[in-house]
């Protein structure tokens, strides 16, 4: 079980009908009668309805003690979640994760939307405060007819006006705009945590493409050889037509697969590109940055020719630190979120509770006025008034119940908006460990698969150029050498795309980008 986080934001008031409402007129009050008011104010509250608010912080949920599919639950440095990335080894997508991070422009909506949540938040702060505002005038009247004399008149004064809160009305309020706040740097630390994934799954899935066109050209060339070789047997009568036919279909069928495959490595190039905020091309120096082949890849030119080398599939590390379910829910910038959404929806049900409450409102005024603008800041012309009004509810059609029960909707579609993200955060992590495994097996099988066809294709050439067997025979073992060869590739991609996702639903990659705001972190 998870503990709860936080306190309650909000008390509750007992419960009993609301009494009578009545306005105090605009004057000037002595300063028994602004305590007396206070004191009314008081007890008004006391008889007003207020009823139970719900628990601020997360609701407990039953989390399991260890993941399915975990070898061990060694839980991941703050560096290696921080930089998940690194542990590829792969220099370039080091590069292109920095850029995206500095570029990307859903990264920057996010920002400008805490920005927004923290202004807010000020807002919301300052309504606590009085208003202050200055009002200076000056006029001159000129009399009808030809008398010479015109009468001035200077004015400067200071209105205030302030509203106390009384039953923590507008502190509930803050906590409602510093909630929104926590949840929009959350929301920013999951973009983050998104965006690394992404870019590396897109920058994986192009370096596949580009391992199944070497797969691809090699493939060619091994058929282009097969097909020469079958024209030199048919002019020297030892081949018919039909196995010149089938030699160069054969190897026009490879040529047909290259196509989709560069369009696949096209997308890809462009994914990355839209990732880091740039047009179409700006990453191509980057990307085209290459390097030797994985030696345990299965990748390596057949015997037949060799191709143009690309840079190799990120290669994950063999060991997995992911630690237990309870961290994860922790680290997790979503389910952070999700926290935050609960403790506002609470604070602002709040809030529509003590609708049903008395208001107290004060304002007054300083102000000088003189025909002479010499003396208007004497001591004698100045004139001070207070004001005084006190408010409560009678009848208002329902609308203070109606508002409550819209609150008390919203906090329970918050509680189980929760509930929602840390299931969705368990099943994550379960399904990328799940993947991760399945594709290890699959790169085992695969890599064995892939050198015993490979034997049996050089093998079945020899033989064919002794015409010891027919092209059939040829055609078939260069067939699974290739499907063995770009589903080996295929699933060596899988393997880097579960590790990004399994540090995505870890919650990891924000650790070292965003700086919490100053107070608004969870404890």
């Amino acid at each position: 079980m998870l503990d709860n986080k936080y306190e309650r934001i909000a008390g509750s008031a007992p419960r009993g009908l609301t009494p009578p409402a009545r306005t105090l007129p605009a004057r000037t009050l002595p300063a028994k009668t602004l305590l007396a008011a206070v004191l009314v104010a008081a007890l008004l509250g006391l008889g007003c309805s207020g009823g139970t608010l719900p628990q601020a912080g997360a609701p407990p949920v039953t989390v399991p003690d260890a993941w399915n599919g975990a070898e061990t639950d060694t839980q991941p440095t703050e560096a290696e979640l921080a930089s998940w990335w690194s542990q590829l080894g792969d220099p370039v997508l080091d590069a292109l994760v920095e850029r995206t991070l500095a570029g990307n422009v859903d990264l920057e909506t996010a920002v400008a939307r805490v920005a927004e949540a923290r202004a807010r938040r000020g807002l919301a702060k300052s309504d606590l405060g009085p208003s202050i505002t200055a009002n200076p005038t000056a006029a001159r009247t000129d009399p009808l007819g030809d008398t010479g004399r015109s009468n001035d008149s200077f004015s400067a004064g200071l209105d205030v006006a302030w509203e106390a809160d009384l039953f923590g009305s507008k502190q509930l309020s803050l906590a409602a705009s510093r909630a929104d706040l926590g949840a929009e740097i959350d929301n920013l630390r999951a973009a983050h945590v998104s965006l690394v994934a992404e870019t590396a799954v897109a920058y994986t899935d192009l370096r596949v493409a580009e391992a199944r066109l070497q797969v691809i050209d090699e493939t060619l060339e091994s058929r282009e050889e097969t097909s020469r070789l079958t024209d030199w047997r048919e002019q020297a009568g030892l081949a018919s037509r039909l196995e010149v036919s089938q030699a160069e279909s054969n190897l026009e069928l490879a040529r047909a697969g290259r196509p989709a495959t560069e369009r696949i490595a096209t997308d890809a190039r462009l994914r990355l590109s839209l990732l880091a905020g740039l047009p179409p091309g700006s990453l191509d120096p980057l990307l085209s940055s290459s390097g030797g082949l994985s030696s345990g890849g299965g990748l390596s030119s057949s015997s037949s020719g060799t191709s143009k080398s690309s840079a190799p599939i990120p290669t994950p590390p063999e060991t997995l630190a992911v630690g237990i379910p309870a961290d994860t829910l922790r680290q997790r910038p979503d389910v952070r979120a999700a926290e935050w959404r609960i403790e506002a929806a609470a604070a602002r049900l709040g809030v529509a509770e003590r609708g049903r409450y008395p208001t107290l409102r004060f304002s007054g005024s300083i102000e000088a006025r003189s025909s002479d603008l010499d003396d208007l800041l004497d001591i004698d012309s100045l004139v001070a008034d207070l004001f005084a009004g006190l408010t409560a509810p009678i009848f208002e059609s329902g609308r203070i119940e109606q508002n409550i029960l819209i609150q008390t909707a919203q906090w329970d579609q918050a509680v189980l908006a929760y509930r929602g993200t840390v299931l969705q955060a368990l099943s994550e992590v379960e399904q990328a460990l799940a993947a991760f495994h399945t594709s290890e097996e699959r790169i085992a099988f695969l890599g064995e698969a892939t050198r015993a066809a490979q034997e049996a294709a050089d093998l079945a050439e020899q033989r064919y150029a002794a015409g010891l067997v027919d092209l059939l025979s040829v055609l078939e073992t260069q067939r699974t050498v290739f499907t063995t060869r770009e589903q080996l590739a295929i699933a060596q991609g899988e393997l880097a795309n579960a590790f990004s996702n399994l540090y995505r639903a870890l919650g990891g990659g924000w650790q070292s980008q965003v700086a919490p705001d100053e107070g608004e972190t969870h404890a």
